[in-house]
């Protein structure tokens, strides 16, 4: 059974996101006919768990009241055959919903992975990494709600139907009685949901809290082992884990409550349908063995009952669940393709009177800004920290979008391009970048169009990458550890510099690329960008001296403003440095 999904969400851009149940329904509707025949096989089922009744009803009734005994050998030879018939049954019916369960958990997982890529660089930043773990975590909790122990509950419940109406045949006065065992627990149920289900979300959200922290400490966990005080991270630690704590053994608590009530009520319905029972037999209104046949039909209603108060905090949490990834996937989305292919650009890029400010704030972090860099040169972007910087980096990259004003590459407004045509053509390096799980080649090849050698040797080769990578005894094949952890951090840069440059885009963004390299490795990094710039268009925010004087124009940002813009020549004396001598072979660009 395959599933075709298409989880790509039809709001108009702009539009508030909203709980839609659209993706729910084409996952699962391809799985119906699965479900259709579990539920033909929950009926067989059902109505073979009702011949052990029947078996106890013909021996009370016949066997022992009349010393059938070859009545009772057909009777045992035909539960026999009934139970090994049941058994293959629930086997089989076990083996679908397992299918179906993996195909649920595949299409939804892919689904969000797709989505959680797609999402604006703005919408992922507002909430913290555990947050996203928790949406992978509610795909388990949707496959297991959907297809294990909760959905078998809920096929079978249907058929408890076919052991009242057995009950009315052969004992008609404890139809009343198994009416109201029915009521009592479904009132228990209910309940139960409504006072378990608020206090699993707030420790859902505790969890949440509790996995941000621990992820921020593993982390820095050098840092922290290096600055030798344990105690104050230990203290908000314990004090994070103990909020959680609190809300999980609250939560503990409740549940438990409410299964030690069903277990009692369990008991009382045993109690109240034999004590009925026997009044009914004195007035002969019944049988011995249509009693204990009722009984064992009533630990059949009951048994799913109280499955059914167990499970109900499942159908809350599943409820939720689904209604998070409902919103997740009325998110509006980043456009990944542009309508028209367009041709390469040269690499000009150009603002005009770009205004963009963080969702919450009301002053700007870019106020009107208005310039142009290219084509080709060698560009720096100074100023104080908080100065706009590695915001202007992202609204060229198309990661953040301009709430006014324009950004043009080539004199085309970037908004009508897809992220996957902005990747090819503006490569965008963050400033703390991170390398991903796998060899050195997978980290290089992450985005590229065309991932062949050729272009892999070229980039690393102008990333002042090559000699290290094939100096390891794997070379390319090489580990890089968790976070890229197993090489320095100016290794890590010149990788992750590399992958920036392997699809040789015409535009080159790089935030602070020299801050983890050595002087001789920034003194060749720079020659190479400045050799590199001759026909691309590579735009630094940089401090580094060394790079500055080798820079063709110079942008000054200050409280989100251009402060000072122009030739290197030019603003480098006013900023305090020097025009670096022209060398040999070496040109100035425009």
């Amino acid at each position: 059974m395959q599933t075709s999904l298409s989880l790509e969400s039809d709001m108009p851009k702009g539009a508030p996101p909203k709980a839609d149940d659209g993706w729910f329904k084409q996952i699962f509707k391809p799985l119906k006919p699965a479900y259709y025949q579990s539920l033909g096989l929950a009926l067989v089922i059902n109505i073979i768990g009702l011949f052990s009744s029947i078996f106890a009803l013909q021996v009370y009734d016949r066997v022992v009241a009349k010393g059938g005994d070859s009545t009772l050998t057909a009777l045992a030879l035909g539960m026999a055959v009934a139970v090994l018939f049941d058994f293959f049954l629930r086997e089989g019916r076990a083996t679908v919903l397992r299918k179906v369960g993996a195909q649920v958990e595949v299409a939804i997982a892919k689904g969000v992975y797709q989505r959680l890529t797609q999402l604006p660089a703005l919408e992922l930043e507002k909430r913290p990494p555990a947050f996203w773990q928790s949406v992978f975590r509610d795909v388990e909790l949707i496959r297991t709600t959907t297809t294990g122990a909760p959905a078998l509950l809920l096929i079978d419940l249907p058929f408890l139907g076919l052991s009242l109406l057995l009950i009315s045949v052969i004992a008609p006065p404890l139809l009343p009685v198994a009416f109201a065992i029915i009521g009592a627990f479904s009132l228990l149920a209910w309940w139960s949901e409504r006072v378990i289900r608020n206090a699993a979300e707030v420790e859902k959200e505790k969890m949440v809290a509790r996995d941000t922290m621990l992820g921020e400490l593993t982390s820095a966990r050098m840092q922290i082992k290096a600055s030798g005080d344990r105690e104050s991270m230990d203290q908000r630690w314990q004090e994070n884990y103990a909020r959680w704590m609190r809300e999980a053994l609250d939560r503990s608590k409740d549940a438990d409550r409410f299964r030690d009530l069903s277990q009692g009520m369990t008991i009382a319905a045993t109690v109240l349908m034999t004590t009925i029972g026997a009044l009914a037999i004195l007035d002969q209104q019944m049988s011995m063995g249509a009693l204990i046949a009722a009984n064992i039909l009533t630990g059949k209603l009951v048994g799913p009952m109280v499955q059914l108060v167990s499970h109900w905090r499942s159908f809350g949490q599943y409820a939720a669940a689904k209604n998070r990834m409902s919103e997740l996937f009325a998110l509006d989305i980043d456009q990944m393709h542009a309508p028209v292919r367009l041709e390469r650009p040269a690499g000009e890029v150009k603002f005009d009177k770009v205004t963009f400010s963080y969702p919450g704030c009301k002053d700007p972090q870019i106020a009107e800004v208005s310039g142009r860099l290219g084509v080709g040169g060698l560009h720096a972007i100074v100023g104080a920290n908080g100065s706009g910087k590695t915001t202007l980096l992202k609204l060229i990259r198309g990661l953040y979008p301009a709430q006014q004003g324009q950004i043009l590459i080539d004199g085309a407004d970037i908004h009508q391009f897809g992220q996957a045509d902005l990747a090819r053509w503006i490569g965008y390096l963050p400033q703390q970048p991170r390398l991903v799980l796998g060899s050195i080649k997978d980290n290089l090849v992450l985005g590229a169009e065309d991932p062949s050698d050729e272009n892999i040797i070229r980039a690393c080769k102008r990333a002042i990458a090559y000699d290290f990578i094939v100096s390891l005894p794997d070379g390319f094949d090489t580990d890089v550890g968790e976070a890229g952890g197993r090489f320095s951090s100016g290794q890590r840069k010149r990788i992750a510099i590399a992958q920036t440059l392997i699809n040789d885009p015409p535009v080159i963004l790089m935030d602070e690329p020299t801050s983890d390299l050595d002087s001789t490795a920034e003194a060749q990094f720079v020659a190479s960008m400045k050799e590199l710039a001759k026909d691309h268009t590579v735009i630094m925010v940089t401090h580094s001296p060394v790079v500055l004087k080798q820079c063709d124009g110079i942008v000054v940002m200050d409280k989100g403003r251009v402060a000072l813009a122009g030739p290197a020549d030019a603003v480098l004396p006013k900023i305090g440095f020097a025009k670096a001598p022209v060398t040999e072979g070496q040109g100035e660009q425009s």
